[in-house]
């Protein structure tokens, strides 16, 4: 890949297969850039690879190292936030629905368990010897209240994950560069 820089501080200016640099101006693919160019002031380089989230002005680029500078990590940042808070909506999402350890069992916790649970605790108690299975398929005699503290566990821990989530976003909105964004972990 080919780059153009300015020589004074080797911020990469353009990207691109096809550009030219000589005494007529810097071009590209369908563009000319003639006005207040001096060739002089330009390298251009070869590049082996560009950075993810490459910024024409937003990254140096000397002895085969890429930096980037303020004005890349400000057109990363909007990218990597939304890119981060969708990672950790998914990891709340993937605790809030995985199976959850209660009164010594391991139950299913996914929409349809959620669903049966609500109908069965809906008309306020359930007939003696009511069951409920684990995620072996096994029995468990349970009375309404045990029933209920099951669904009470369930929903603390949604609880529990979206107040996690919240705290997630904000120290990612709150976050100033690219680094401390891919720093905050679930």
């Amino acid at each position: 890949m080919k780059i153009i820089k300015r020589r004074a501080d080797n911020v990469v200016l353009f990207a691109g297969n096809d550009l030219v640099l000589d005494e007529q101006g810097l071009r590209g693919a369908g563009w000319t850039f003639r006005s207040n160019i001096d060739p002089n002031e330009l390298v251009l380089e070869e590049a082996a690879e560009i950075p993810e989230g490459f910024t024409g002005g937003g990254w140096a680029y000397a002895d085969g190292v890429w930096t980037i500078n303020a004005l890349g990590e400000q057109a990363l940042l909007s990218g990597k936030r939304a890119e981060k808070i969708a990672e950790l909506e998914a990891a709340r999402l993937a605790m809030e629905y995985s199976n959850l350890e209660h009164a010594g069992q391991t139950w299913a916790t996914d929409k349809d368990s959620r669903a049966l649970l609500a109908e069965v605790l809906a008309p306020g108690s359930v007939r003696p010897g009511a069951y409920w299975r684990d995620i072996s398929g096994a029995e468990h005699v349970m009375t309404y209240a045990e029933m209920q503290a099951l669904g009470r566990a369930i929903s603390d821990r949604g609880y529990d994950a979206d107040e996690t989530l919240k705290a997630k976003i904000t120290a990612v909105n709150a976050a100033t560069t690219a680094a401390e964004i891919e720093a905050i972990t679930w």
